[in-house]
């Protein structure tokens, strides 16, 4: 008998939660599991399901899940988000279970709560998964959170240590983000074709910053790094993907003005694998805990990293080893740090071999999605 999985997904938009998907349902036998993935809101994430050959559904309404992770934060809008999406996504979970009749509910994150518990007050011998993929808010509504999910989830897989802490331990099991390190591997002729093509010197020292250009990610130190660096040395460039004016706020657009022109600004990219094969030094100065897919993304084509010191990130690597962690706001110490690594070829060669091993040993697609097989099976026996 075929396995009936339903996953339901948060958003539309490109990321590292839809990748993180899309790379465990790329394994699933599915000769014994029909993957069928939900989407709350329609947009470029659907192709990377499609791809992997699931049954994608899309809510005929837009659909927000509940905030309360440090990832949204909140605020007056989302707390009224909150409110008002409540009723709608319980109508929606208990028609989309209905249709697809599944034996197991796959959430790819905490804040779809609202599925699970449709899934278990409504419908018979349904298990219930949760990827937990962001802290939760120490306040009224990361409570809220962590008493639904643990009232009516059968089994959490946290992506660390830290996001695991609000779950019990015998209903959890911590496997670490996901990627296919097959294909993130370095190559010498993508990098200088991808250099040329926006006219970076084979000779600069090149420090990325793949994330969303946002307060929470830390563009502010990004500045403020950049400015430092302008001064001291003209052959380090710092080259950001993830900048879109269209829909930013005018406090962000400023910070994007300030930049000097040792700074490349780039908009989202869907080929990272390509992008980032440009730069010898991946940046992530995030302010709040969460989890960055860049670095493992880095280290697996044998690129250091420079994370600031928050909780989720800074368990993705081995600090001295294959890259630093520095404290944020600390501007001088992470200057510092790029320019030993642009000085000392010894080192910066070091750390790349170590990145490459520690991406294998830690992220590896397959040994992952492997657990996660074995956590299906066990919760249906």
């Amino acid at each position: 008998m075929v396995n009936k999985i339903l996953y339901i997904h948060h958003a539309g938009e490109l990321g590292g939660a839809p990748k993180s998907l899309s790379i465990l349902l790329s394994g699933l036998d599915k000769e014994k599991n029909k993957p069928y993935v939900f989407m709350l809101i329609d947009g470029p994430a659907k192709d990377l399901f499609t791809k992997v050959d699931a049954e994608v559904i899309v809510s005929k309404s837009r659909l927000f899940a509940f905030h309360g992770t440090t990832v949204s934060g909140m605020n007056f809008r989302l707390f009224v988000k909150n409110v008002l999406y409540l009723l709608p996504n319980v109508f929606a979970a208990y028609k989309v279970i209905k249709k697809v009749k599944p034996s197991i509910v796959h959430l790819n994150t905490s804040c779809l709560f609202v599925y699970a518990m449709v899934a278990k007050l409504f419908f018979n011998n349904i298990k219930v998964i949760s990827h937990v993929r962001e802290p939760l808010l120490n306040n009224f509504f990361g409570k809220i959170l962590s008493y639904f999910n643990s009232k009516y989830v059968d089994f959490f897989i946290p992506i660390n240590d830290y996001e695991s802490e609000p779950f019990e331990d015998d209903k959890l099991e911590v496997i670490k983000n996901s990627i296919d390190t097959s294909i993130y591997t370095f190559d010498n002729k993508i990098r200088e074709e991808e250099r040329k093509e926006i006219e970076i010197d084979n000779n600069d020292f090149v420090v990325g910053f793949f994330a969303r250009f946002n307060f929470e990610n830390g563009i502010e130190d990004l500045l403020a790094i950049s400015l430092k660096l302008k001064i001291i040395d003209t052959n380090i460039k710092i080259l950001i993907y993830g900048f879109e004016p269209e829909i930013v706020s005018e406090e962000v657009k400023n910070i994007a003005i300030q930049m000097p022109d040792n700074v490349i600004i780039k908009g989202m990219v869907t080929d990272v694998q390509r992008k980032m094969q440009m730069i010898d030094l991946l940046i992530s100065p995030f302010k709040t805990p969460h989890f960055s897919r860049s670095v493992i993304e880095a280290q697996s084509m044998s690129i250091p990293v420079l994370v600031s010191d928050v909780k989720s990130q800074n368990t993705l690597l081995e600090n001295n080893n294959t890259g630093y962690i520095y404290t944020l706001g600390e501007v001088n110490d992470a200057v510092n740090r790029i320019i030993t690594l642009k000085t000392n070829q010894e080192l910066l060669i070091s750390m790349k071999k170590n990145a490459r091993r520690f991406a294998v040993n830690n992220f590896c697609h397959i040994t992952n999605n492997k657990k996660v097989y074995a956590i299906y099976n066990n919760v249906l026996k």
